[in-house]
Parts: C-alpha cells; structure tokens; sequence
C-alpha cells in the first residue's frame, strides 16, 4: 500500500517516518508533502491508499486539499492531524469521513491506531469489491446463458439485466473470438474487448467458453452502427493470432440466440479456413449436414492394400472435407481419430518414428490439440510417410515373410500368440514356418516374437505414462511378474529400474 504525509513541520513528518514500522501495516511506498497544494500535485499520480494530514498547512490547507483529494480519489482513506480543537475542523473531518483526528503534539500509539483502522477498512472494502465483482460476473453469465437459448425466462433475463445494466431494447449481434490453442491466454482478452465496446457507447456481456474462446453478446444505439466494422478492425490488430465471427445482426433480444448460433457456425469455418482471420454467416453453413455413414467401413477395406492406396484414399477425403466447410469440426476429430487409430493398430512400429505423438494413447489428445483440418491433413500425411518408409524397409523380404511381420505387428499384444497360431494362419506348418522365417530374417520366429514384445515394452516404459502392469498385459505377457522376468533376462533391469534410468537421462 501507499501512504502520504502532508505537514509544514519537518519534525512532524521526519518523526513518523523513525517511530512508525510501516511494514506491519502492509505500507512499502510513502511520499512526504510539505503544504496542501503540493500533496495536491502528488496525489493525482501517486494515488495513495491513506493519507495523513496536518490541516493547517501553508499555501492550501488540509481541509481544501482533502476536499479536492476526496474527489479524485474517494477511496482513499483520510487521516487528519492538527493543534486544533476547532468546531469547524471537527465538521469538516466529519464530513469527509476522515478514519480518526489526531491532536498535536503527536502521540505514536493513536497514530498507529489510526493506521491500522484504514488499514483494516482498506481490506474490507477490497473483499466486499472482489465479492460483488463475482457476482456481477455470476449475474453476467447467467444472463448470457439465458439470451443465448431459446425459450428462457424473461423475467429472469430482465431482473438480471437490470443488475449488470445491460439494455434489453437494442440492436444486438454475437461476436466470437477464438485463440490458438497452443497460445496462453492472459485471461484479460475480454474485458479488454467489453471496454472497446464502451468506447463506442455500446453494451457488452460475455463468457469464456472455453481456454481458447470467448462470447460477446454486444448491443448499441442504432446511430453508432457505423463504428461496428471499426471495431471488428480494432479486435483483430489488436490480437494478430486471433480469429473473430461475426453473427446476424438482430432488432430484438428474443433473436439474439439466433445471432450466437451464426457466430458459432462462422467460426467452425475457421477450421477450414486457417489463412482467413474474420468470419460472417454464410448460409450453406447454417444446413445441418453430417457425415456420410460409412466412410469408417470403406477406409478399413483400403488400410490393408498399403500405403500407396490409403494416401490416394486420404487425399480424396481430405479433398470432400475442405470443400464442405459446413461439417462441425467435432465431427472431423471424431472420424481422424478413428481413422489414425485404425492405422497405428496396422503398424504399431511407427510411432517409434513420430516422437511428439508417443503412441496410440494420446493420439486424441493430439489431434484435438490441432486448430485447423490443414493441421490434420499434413500430420495425416507423416503418419502416411512412416509407413512408406516401412515398407520400404521391409521390400527386400518375400512376400510370406512381410505379411508374417504385418500379422505379429497387429497381434502381438494377445496372450495366446504362437508360432503354431501364426504358421496356421498363413496356412503352413510349424516346421516350415520356422525354417522359411530363419533363412529370411536370421532368427526363429519365437525369438523375432519375443524381441519385438520386449522392444514394445521398452518403448511404452519410455514414454513414462502406463503402468508396468498395463504395459505387460498390452504387449502379451501373462502377468506382470513374467514380464518382469523376460525383461530382466533381456536388459539386466526390471520394468521399474529401467524407467527409472530412461527419467534420469532425460
């Protein structure tokens, strides 16, 4: 807190600057005046929590000054000193509420008194603020939430937009502002966006929907109407990384809802369009289109052809997508994630190339994070990559022994995985089985199984997020305890121990 001193006498103020430990009253900025018009001049920009005045001062006297300081600064608490017992003082200090009156010569004890009176009425006025800041906002929201849905109460929405002085005669639109996800909002975006639009005589209420995205519900006197392009302008200079949709504008609050649905619709557009920054209605995107059924059933029947097929499969569908910029988004996620999902089932080994992904458990999670289908599509196209490359790895085998790696690669994770099962499969015995992989791959296909369970486990013990028991039962192992043992045998550390060492040299 910060506190003024205002008295001619040196002694005065150089006394109370020894006696008094301002720290304990939370008072760490203090600036001395030596007459009225100075401590004037210093409380229009120093703005001091309390002041402490003598009030017969030279050049303006303490109550003249109180008098102009109660003006610019109400909140200030006021602390008179004076020799003088005067009616007339005595009313004055009344009058403007001054927290105590301190006779001359200056005893220390009622001035800490006094101190700690201000300080303690300071604390309250700031937690009865911070209380009906909060509810103003509560009030806020609850009013947006009732405007934007059809059918609500009005004379609900009307008490509370009597308490946060919100018109309920007007002309209304919505507005959306959205972020990247990848950025960190200071939190203050829109009450920064509500004081623009104070600047141009409107009304505002709004909510963050979410990290990313808030909601305005913005209303204005028909003769500002022209200054509402200059504040789309204003929004997005003044945040260059966000997008803003605009809804239909609406003569009445009974509509606003229909301008808050038309700002949600422009703004799914944005994941289509990630080069533009401003979005309006567009009426093809009001049509309630879903996705076609099927789409999930035709890829499965591409993912086993390879990745020549599937990334001609992809662009076709990524091509559709893009050109019908009225599907949600949400149901964009929604068919990526099991669409990527059904491929890293198919080849499990990629994502030992693709790092930033860690493995098919946080594929949603990765996906979700992205803002635009572009962001999607060309993730899409690395995973579509990994894969070439691996086939491409394994073209210098025959045809039974790729198809062999492919079944265990999708497999593996099944307890009951044999030699017998996998020979059975492609329709040869055991023993020729074993002899065909031995002469391809320099190893029985026994060995080849539990190398590549073992080097599964190793790569989810890295990513640090599954239980050890999870990771054994994922990777075909009867218990943990078995697991335990193979691992141990093969690395010379447990399941634990090795985890362990991978955190350390991180």
């Amino acid at each position: 807190m910060k506190i003024l001193i205002a008295d001619d006498e040196d002694y005065t103020r150089e006394g109370l600057m020894e006696e008094i430990a301002w720290e304990e009253f939370g008072i760490d900025e203090i600036m001395q005046a030596v007459n009225g018009e100075e401590a004037l001049k210093i409380v229009k920009w120093f703005r001091p929590d309390i002041v402490l005045s003598d009030i017969r001062m030279p050049k303006m006297d303490g109550i003249a000054f109180a008098e102009e300081m109660v003006r610019l600064i109400p909140a200030s608490k006021l602390i008179f000193m004076s020799g003088y017992m005067e009616t007339d003082y005595l009313k004055s200090a009344i009058r403007l509420s001054v927290i105590d009156y301190i006779e001359k010569p200056i005893d220390i004890v009622q001035v800490k008194k006094a101190l700690r009176r201000a300080v303690d009425e300071i604390a309250r006025e700031k937690k009865t603020r911070e209380a009906d800041q909060v509810n103003r906002e509560f009030r806020q929201q609850k009013l947006f939430e009732l405007l934007t849905h059809r059918d609500s109460d009005e004379r609900t929405a009307e008490k509370l937009a009597g308490e946060v002085g919100f018109p309920m005669n007007g002309e209304y639109v919505c507005l959306a502002v959205r972020f990247p996800r990848c950025r960190r909002t200071a939190g203050g975006e829109l009450e920064q966006v509500l004081e623009m639009v104070l600047d141009i005589e409107g009304r505002a209420i709004g909510i963050w929907q979410e990290d990313s995205c808030f909601e305005v519900i913005l209303s204005w006197p028909e003769r500002m109407r022209y200054r509402l392009t200059p504040l789309y302008q204003r929004i997005l200079e003044k945040w260059p990384d966000c997008r803003l949709a605009v809804g239909i504008e609406v003569h009445d609050c009974k509509n606003i809802y229909n301008s808050c649905k038309t700002a949600r619709a422009a703004m799914n557009c944005a994941f289509y369009q990630p080069d533009n920054r401003m979005f309006e209605i567009d009426e093809s995107i009001l049509q309630k289109r879903f996705m076609e059924p099927g789409i999930y059933g035709a890829f499965l029947r591409v993912l086993p052809e390879g990745p020549q097929k599937m990334s001609e499969w992809f662009q076709s569908l990524f091509g559709d997508l893009a050109s019908r910029k009225y599907y949600q988004k949400e149901q964009v996620y929604t068919l990526m994630v099991s669409l990527l999902t059904a491929v890293l089932r198919q080849y499990p080994e990629i994502c030992d190339r693709l790092p930033q992904l860690g493995g098919e458990e946080q594929l949603q999670a990765h996906i979700l994070g992205m803002d635009s289908l572009q962001e999607i599509r060309d993730f899409t196209g690395k995973i579509l990559g990994c894969v070439q490359e691996r086939e491409e790895a394994l073209s210098g085998y025959g045809r039974v022994i790729r198809g062999v790696l492919d079944y265990i690669a999708a497999h593996y994770g099944e307890e009951d995985l044999s030699t017998a099962q996998i020979a059975e499969h492609f329709h040869f015995s055991p023993a020729y089985m074993n002899v065909l992989f031995k002469q391809e791959m320099k190893m029985t296909l026994k060995q080849y199984l539990s190398n590549y369970r073992l080097e599964r486990a190793r790569k989810l013990l890295e990513q640090g997020y599954m239980k050890v028991t999870e990771i054994a039962e994922k990777c075909g192992y009867a218990n943990a305890n078995y697991f335990a043992k193979v691992f141990r045998d093969s690395t010379g550390m447990t399941p634990v121990e090795y985890r362990e060492s991978c955190e350390a040299g991180k």
